[in-house]
């Protein structure tokens, strides 16, 4: 769906809010799950030897994702430093490119068969979404393009939102992390339409 294009407020309280709560999920996740990285003894590297140095490719393609996506929601950024808006685009999309089709591959052959069906949608959903955002700027729509975009970083942010009940051990999820991750896919689609939408509603 596409909106006319209009310029968000100087400084949106509710983006400031996603995007504080994204970091403090971030660092969450990085403290509880991901501190094996830097323990070469830590029993997980066994566990992952058959597709290890796969791993660690998309590891540093997602988080090059992870960190080059939001400069591509920054108003000021896109103003007054549209070279790095571009570049940190182009990053972002490279970045995409790389981590996707792997997360997909050693979903499909290394992930137990719960995950089995759910790995290259989620892969091939981000792939698909990015793909789409870059051909809308290169074709100058900008309203499109802003939401392909926001739609591509929610299933980026699906890597830290389904790690974040890993901290807290005394929640149950209802279906477990499988049903979890279907559920953080079709948020990632569902929500932009819906704040582009409200937001819309609420200039008219």
């Amino acid at each position: 769906m596409a909106f006319p294009a209009a310029r968000a407020p100087a400084h949106d309280p509710l983006k400031w809010a996603f995007f504080g709560l994204m970091g403090l999920f971030t660092l969450l996740v990085f403290f509880v799950d991901e501190l094996f990285w830097f323990d070469p003894a830590h029993k997980f590297w066994a566990h992952v030897a058959p597709y290890r140095e796969l791993l660690i490719v998309h590891a540093l393609a997602g988080t090059t994702a992870l960190l080059a996506g939001p400069l591509q929601f920054s108003g000021t950024i896109r103003r007054r430093w549209p070279r790095l808006h571009r570049r940190s685009g182009w990053t972002y999309v490279i970045a995409v490119a790389i981590a996707a089709p792997l997360a997909g591959y050693i979903g499909t052959t290394h992930l137990p068969e719960a995950f089995r069906p759910e790995q290259p949608v989620q892969a091939g959903g981000w792939f698909l979404a990015t793909a789409i955002a870059l051909i809308c700027i290169l074709r100058r729509n900008v309203p499109l393009h802003r939401a392909w975009m926001m739609r591509s970083y929610g299933f980026c942010l699906i890597f830290i939102l389904s790690r974040v009940p890993d901290a807290f051990p005394g929640i149950v999820i209802p279906g477990g992390t499988v049903t979890l991750l279907w559920w953080l896919m079709v948020a990632a689609l569902l929500v932009p339409e819906i704040v582009m939408t409200t937001r819309e509603l609420g200039r008219s």
